[in-house]
């Protein structure tokens, strides 16, 4: 009985040697290959961290500016270095339209987003930049006491956050990847708002923004702005409503933004507040420390004007307004368009300004594009669907109503004898949801293209000449273009001047031609 007992101890005890051998070769085989692929993991993470800011750029071409970008020549991705002068300053931002068919809304070519340019700040927070938008509605004196309660319940807008790539802590740089900055919807929303007057299947949807498929096309950087332009993609793999032709596949949709980054000007301009019976366009702005029945402060929208002589009584200015026709200008309606812009050198001299208005020709083989924002563009554009005859917009510095650009997008349908989407007067594409309810819009193109369409059959059908055909071309692009340049100079409309003659001195040319009709 012990012998038996002995011979299973000594059994038990060989069979959990060998358990615990194999055990430990198992643990020995396998220790050691998990331990170094921890340690290499931890090793790539450390090495990832420590890469220094030359290290992360070495592949990417360098793009100086008014901001310093980095564009990796392989991905395309973009990065943005900061120094510490860059940060806790104050910037402006301005978008526009560079392309983008009508079902994308207001989105077309030359339509503005941000008329007047949002200010921001670049802030650190401890391991993070943030994009700061800061709100300029409000004013308070600095002489009172309550002025230390400025922006009490006021909320800025923190739009984008990123956490630091990289970090030279001897010249203060800093290293940011920005992709998530331009190809989202950080700075503005892309896609159409709904009509809240129609059911969802009433209405043409773009759908979702892609993120694999929306891209930076172009930086483009100059010392006092940054213009970037993105390609939106919006995806619907099912759209209920087609859209028109503009659209080669509903499903897919391209708008083209650019987004410009612009320095402040060093010192902002003496703002001029509103007076209601004038007419100006013009920054909404509410004093806060006020006890007024009306405490505004609204900055007129305006251009800075400085006379070269300030003691004459008629000078030419510091610097001139400089408007370009764009190449893409029919040759012969030029001299028209010049004409009808430097007519408002006559409103300037009684203002004090001699030749304030000035006129160029983009060249055909000009280096820049109209969509470059250091210019003011008189543009021409043909599209299958207009959403406008006429279209004078301007952008400012919210600080003090500066007007820092403008533009003025002129149509090709509007001296198209075309007749469009079976109407026999005008495009019914015009009369979109944003044109009957946003008062903001001028719809005085559309109305005048409809009367020049209507003269047009008129003298047809009485067997006009061809000078006098000519004669109504040309005052047709006159009143245009002089129209829609009054808004680009801040000016809203005056209709009351419609009762500057009598209904029997409106057909007198000698009255109408001297004064305006």
């Amino acid at each position: 009985m012990k012998t038996t007992s002995l011979i299973f101890l000594i059994l038990f005890l060989s069979l959990g040697l060998i358990t615990l051998a194999a055990q430990e070769t198992e643990t020995n085989e396998s220790t050691p290959e998990e331990v170094v692929d921890e340690g290499a993991e931890d090793e790539a993470e450390e090495e990832e961290k420590e890469k220094t800011i030359e290290e992360l750029t070495e592949n990417s071409d360098l793009i100086e500016g008014l901001f310093t970008f980095y564009r990796d020549r392989k991905t395309g991705e973009v990065r943005l270095l900061l120094s510490e002068d860059d940060l806790d300053k104050e910037y402006l931002y301005f978008s526009y339209a560079e392309n983008g068919p009508p079902e994308s809304g207001w989105l077309t070519r030359g339509s503005y987003i941000t008329y007047n340019a949002k200010l921001f700040v670049i802030r650190r927070f401890f391991d993070h930049i943030e994009f700061i938008e800061e709100n300029t509605s409000f004013y308070f004196n600095p002489d009172k006491a309550i002025s230390r309660a400025a922006n009490a319940n006021v909320s800025h807008s923190i739009f984008f956050e990123k956490k630091i790539e990289s970090e030279n802590e001897e010249t203060g740089q800093i290293l940011i990847k920005v992709d998530g900055l331009f190809l989202s919807e950080s700075f503005i929303p892309i896609a159409p708002l709904p009509n809240p007057e129609k059911k969802p299947h009433e209405v043409f949807s773009m759908g979702d923004l892609s993120k694999d498929k929306s891209k930076i096309r172009t930086i483009k950087n100059y010392p006092e702005n940054t213009d970037v332009r993105v390609e939106y993609v919006f995806e619907n793999k099912k759209p209920y409503i087609s859209g028109s032709s503009a659209l080669t596949d509903p499903r897919f949709i391209s708008v083209v933004i650019q987004h410009s980054l612009i320095a402040v000007p060093a010192e902002p301009m003496q703002p001029r507040f509103d007076d209601p019976r004038v007419g100006y366009f013009g920054q909404e702005v509410t004093d806060l420390s006020s006890t007024e029945a009306v405490p505004y402060r609204d900055m007129i929208k305006r251009w800075r004007l400085k006379k070269k002589d300030p003691d004459a009584a008629l000078s030419e200015p510091v610097e001139p307004i400089v408007y370009w026709i764009e190449n893409t200008t029919p040759v012969e309606l030029r001299p028209i368009i010049e004409k009808a812009a430097l007519t408002w050198n006559e409103a300037f001299e009684q203002a004090g300004f001699k030749n304030a208005l000035q006129i160029k020709i983009q060249p055909d083989d000009a280096a820049w594009d109209a969509g470059d924002i250091r210019y003011n563009v008189l543009r021409w554009v043909s599209s299958p669907r207009p959403q406008y005859g006429g279209y004078g917009p301007s952008f400012l510095d919210p600080r003090s109503g500066e007007i820092l650009g403008a533009d003025v997008m002129l149509e090709h349908s509007v001296i198209s004898r075309q007749i469009r989407e079976g109407q026999t007067l005008g495009d019914p594409s015009l009369d979109a949801y944003h044109f009957q309810h946003n008062p903001e819009v001028c719809t005085a193109a559309f109305h005048a293209k409809n009367e020049f369409q209507f003269a047009n059959f008129a003298l047809e059908a009485l067997g006009a000449t061809t000078e006098e055909n000519q004669r109504l071309l040309e005052e047709f692009i006159y009143f245009l273009t002089l129209h829609e340049i009054g808004h680009t100079l801040g000016l809203s409309h005056n209709f009351k001047s419609s009762y500057l003659h009598s209904l029997d001195d409106i057909y007198d040319p000698d009255k109408t031609y001297s004064k305006g009709l």
